[in-house]
């Protein structure tokens, strides 16, 4: 009788119904999203998910690039596009899929007055005023320090304004006074309290980002994470992407 019972709750678990517990490294741009998703996957899907804040790229240890490197690993990746190709056999390429565009935008502390960002000029007097300027240490702050400013003729004596905030949002440090105006992805943004959001920086040096989800060649359940990868194109997904501040594909 015992071994009848150990042999039933084996067919058990091993059952294709059975609950799966999936992890994903999200970088910031996504979080928002994936995070407020999260009860209605696993409600559909009878999964669950360790959802796990990672940056893109960078130099800290919380970066995805890094942490799959000392094998810290998961089951999917959400994190701008272009950051997925270079991990090569680290992911299962043919399970990529691209989500949605995203836009940088700029904030100031709460109560604070809202600077005019309406055209370039204008955008360029705020830059050149500011006594520090706070971007992120992922895909925006790296084109803000690499090109918008070259784009904007604005030389050393703005870029050494420049504060790179490394694996915490944007936001918080503008929320805290640390620096009067911050830029970030706006979704980004939008989940941060004590600042108001003064818009989408000018078209002009606008730079659209691209998201994307994938399955890594080490998951375990790598069924159940293609499907969350494919939840995550749903029409409940895109409708949240548009709420977060992202334009879905």
């Amino acid at each position: 009788m015992k071994k009848y019972l150990i042999i039933v709750a084996a067919l058990l678990f091993a059952a294709p119904g059975w609950s799966e517990t999936l992890r994903v490294f999200c970088s910031g741009g996504m979080y928002p999203v994936v995070e407020s998703l999260k009860a209605d996957y696993e409600k559909r899907s009878g999964n669950q998910l360790t959802l796990e804040a990672a940056p893109s790229m960078g130099d800290t240890p919380q970066a995805i690039p890094n942490r799959l490197k000392r094998h810290d690993d998961a089951d999917v990746l959400v994190m701008v596009d272009y950051a997925i190709a270079p991990l090569g056999q680290q992911v299962k390429a043919d399970t990529h899929q691209v989500l949605a565009h995203s836009y940088i935008a700029m904030a100031v502390r709460q109560g604070r007055p809202m600077p005019d960002i309406s055209s370039v000029a204008k955008f360029k007097q705020v830059l050149t005023e500011a006594s520090t300027i706070a971007v992120s240490d992922s895909a925006s702050g790296r084109y803000i320090r690499s090109e918008m400013l070259k784009k904007l003729n604005l030389g050393d004596q703005t870029a050494k304004k420049v504060v790179v905030v490394p694996a915490t949002p944007v936001g918080e440090a503008v929320a805290q006074g640390k620096a009067p105006i911050g830029f970030q992805q706006n979704s980004e943004l939008k989940a941060v309290k004590g600042i108001t959001i003064v818009g989408l920086i000018p078209p002009a040096v606008q730079q659209d980002t691209l998201y994307g989800a994938v399955v890594t060649a080490s998951s375990k359940q790598p069924q159940a994470a293609e499907e969350f990868v494919r939840y995550l194109q749903s029409d409940q997904a895109k409708t949240m992407m548009r709420d977060k501040g992202l334009t879905p594909l």
